[in-house]
C-alpha cells in the first residue's frame, strides 16, 4: 500500500480536496457514532417517577442522567416543579433554574 494513504494521508496527499469536503467527511465520521435512545419501560418510568416525586416532596438533591447523541450528561439539583403539559422538570442549582426534557431522562440517582 502506497505510504499517502497511511495514517492521515488521505487529507495530505490530496491537495485537491476542498475545505468543505473535509469538513464535510469529518462530521459524516462523527455522525456515524451517533448512540440510539435508549427504551424505558414502563415500570422503570415508574420508578423514575418515584424518584422525583420524593425527591421534590423531600427537596433533595438528585443527579438526573440525560440522553444526547454522542454522550449521555449528568446534571445535579434540587427539583422544583414538575410540569406535565410541556413535559419539563424545573431543577434549581445553586442560584440558576434549569429545565429537562422529561424525554431525556435516562436515570435518577440520589
Amino acid at each position: 500500500m502506497s505510504k499517502k494513504l497511511q495514517g492521515n494521508g488521505l487529507f495530505e496527499s490530496s491537495r485537491m480536496m476542498l475545505p468543505e469536503h473535509k469538513e464535510a467527511f469529518i462530521l459524516h465520521q462523527k455522525s456515524l457514532q451517533k448512540k440510539v435512545r435508549p427504551l424505558i419501560d414502563d415500570q422503570e418510568k415508574e420508578r423514575l417517577s418515584q424518584i422525583i416525586f420524593e425527591a421534590m416532596h423531600d427537596r433533595k438533591e438528585v443527579i438526573f442522567v440525560l440522553f444526547e447523541e454522542f454522550n449521555d450528561r449528568e446534571l445535579r439539583g434540587i427539583v422544583v416543579k414538575v410540569d406535565q403539559q410541556q413535559k419539563k422538570i424545573q431543577l434549581t442549582q445553586e442560584d440558576t433554574f434549569v429545565w429537562i426534557n422529561i424525554a431525556d431522562i435516562i436515570d435518577v440517582l440520589f
